[in-house]
């Protein structure tokens, strides 16, 4: 449900997509709010991207993603392709002690 918030749909509009009552969307959405403590349902997409309960893909799609950082100055391009260099490095590294212990 976070997901399609993420996507801008309002209330109605998730109940028609999820085939529930917009009484139901609130209540769903009053609860994710109290588990992430967010004051709202923005604060509760975001809190949920980054404690790792909605994933980016499940909102847009590469394209979409790509669109987006495309749209970033030069440099925030550049520091968000060292970020992911290193996020890659850390994930491998992973890998291979995990490899390793088998």
């Amino acid at each position: 449900m976070l997901a399609l918030v993420a996507r801008g749909l309002v209330n109605k509009e998730i109940a028609d997509a999820l085939c529930i009552s917009t009484s139901t969307v609130k209540s769903y959405l009053h609860e994710a709010c109290k588990k992430l403590k967010a004051r709202n349902r923005a604060q509760a997409v975001i809190l949920a991207f980054i404690r790792g309960c909605l994933d980016l893909r499940e909102v847009f799609s590469l394209d979409e993603i790509a669109e987006l950082l495309a749209s970033l100055d030069p440099e925030a391009v550049e520091t968000v392709a060292e970020l992911l260099k290193r996020k890659r490095e850390q994930l491998d590294l992973t890998q291979n002690r995990m490899d390793s212990a088998y």
